[in-house]
């Protein structure tokens, strides 16, 4: 099992360096974490096409936080940014892609679409047929590590168990 977490603040989060988590202020992402899932696929609706939605990501899931970010959500997923399986789709933005990816996920998550992926609708669980068929889907799409995507990639620091506490 994998979620399907629909970003609505990909890119201010990506220009403030804010990775490494996903969050939701229900309880919905916590039940879909105790599922122990592999991956996010990260999606986003692209600009002008409202019921079409564009897959810009896949993240490594983490049972663990791998940097240190405070955010107001009361529940979070952790993923893990330095991971090589942590990649951003680099040609996801194509309509023929949009459309491809729209249509497979149409069906499966019409309630989804229909809600505008606003609260519970933007996050979903993806059995393993959903996710064998998006593998397939993506295998030859272009792709770079996530934090090359990060504007200042300098903001995103691992945490160090052994750094000194300050006093």
């Amino acid at each position: 099992m994998d979620i399907f977490y629909h970003w609505q603040k990909l890119e201010h989060n990506l220009k403030n360096g804010e990775v490494g988590h996903l969050g939701s202020n229900n309880s919905k992402i916590v039940q879909l974490a105790e599922r122990l899932p592999k991956r996010i696929w990260v999606f986003k609706t692209p600009k002008g096409m409202k019921g079409s939605i564009q897959l810009v990501g896949s993240l490594l899931v983490s049972d663990e936080a791998r940097v240190a970010v405070a955010t107001d959500y009361r529940n979070v997923i952790c993923y893990d940014p330095f991971s090589s399986e942590s990649v951003m789709f680099t040609d996801s933005g194509t309509p023929e892609r949009i459309q491809e990816v729209s249509a497979y996920f149409q069906y499966r998550f019409h309630s989804a679409f229909s809600a505008n992926f606003n609260g519970d609708a933007g996050l979903q669980a993806m059995e393993s047929n959903v996710v064998r068929g998006l593998e397939s889907m993506v295998v030859d799409w272009g792709r770079c590590q996530m934090l090359e995507r990060v504007k200042d990639g300098k903001k995103v620091q691992p945490i160090n168990p052994f750094a000194k506490l300050s006093t």
